[in-house]
């Protein structure tokens, strides 16, 4: 008769193996809120930006204009 390896009938899988792939979900989860977050912050500054650029205000402060050349 041929020995069964691994864990035959119904017996739980190893705590082991239960753990390093709950770390691997927990671990995708924060990556993906992360990802959420930082795309997020990149829309809010590209919109922010587009209205500046239509109500014409970053191009009537000096500041922003061509740099004066010194001598």
């Amino acid at each position: 008769m041929a020995e069964l390896a691994g864990n035959p009938g119904f017996t739980a899988p190893k705590l082991e193996e239960t753990l390093s792939r709950r770390h691997a979900v927990a671990i995708e989860l924060i990556a993906t809120l992360a990802l959420t977050v930082s795309l997020v912050v990149a829309a809010t500054a590209v919109s922010m930006g587009n209205r500046a650029l239509t109500r014409g205000d970053l191009v009537e402060r000096p500041a922003v204009q061509m740099p004066i050349a010194r001598e």
